[in-house]
């Protein structure tokens, strides 16, 4: 993570700059793609400010505070960037924790197959399409985090599944510079 510390007004000593440092270093319990953090410090006459900018994932988190200790204003500034961390995480985790997939008639859940086209069915309209990979894949009922894990540990391009607390099937896919997209496949049945 690369950290900017700017003090306007205000002497960054290497005690402040370590504990920014300190401090900064606990947010990574809730995302390890910290890109930057960018720290302005500032005093106006006894009203210390602390204002940080953190970009993570693609999106950028601020938060600010006014205090009469630097190290307070600090403490808060990094409590607040903490809930909107946690925050973010607990959307994109809320449907996964929601339970299991509902039980088909015996119990268990219901296992499926996703049918890709085969070479002899494509190329019949106005242009031909040559097919690189074709066959049945069985369709895993998984969390999204789980199909983002197993896309880190292969080589696969996209994985597509069932996510256990829906049963909405869905394909996650590499984007570029490390992110992943999560296309959701309503199917009428």
């Amino acid at each position: 993570m690369r950290v900017t510390v700017t003090g306007r007004h205000f002497e960054v000593t290497p005690a402040v700059r370590s504990y920014v440092d300190a401090r900064l270093a606990r947010l990574h319990r809730y995302t390890r793609q910290i890109h930057s953090a960018h720290v302005t410090l500032s005093t106006e006459k006894h009203r210390q400010r602390a204002e940080i900018i953190l970009e993570a994932k693609g999106r950028e988190f601020t938060s600010k505070d006014v205090s009469e200790d630097m190290f307070a204003a600090l403490d808060s500034v990094t409590h607040k960037l903490e809930r909107q961390l946690r925050r973010h995480k607990d959307k994109r985790t809320t449907t996964r924790k929601s339970g299991g997939r509902a039980a088909k008639g015996n119990g268990s859940p219901e296992a499926g197959m996703l049918r890709v086209l085969r070479g002899t069915s494509v190329g019949e309209g106005p242009q031909d399409h040559d097919v690189l990979e074709a066959g049945d894949y069985p369709l895993e009922s998984l969390t999204v985090d789980e199909a983002i894990m197993r896309l880190e540990t292969n080589e696969r391009e996209f994985l597509v599944f069932t996510n256990r607390a829906t049963d909405v099937v869905h394909i996650v896919y590499k984007l570029p510079k490390g992110n992943y997209g999560v296309l959701n496949l309503n199917t009428v049945r």
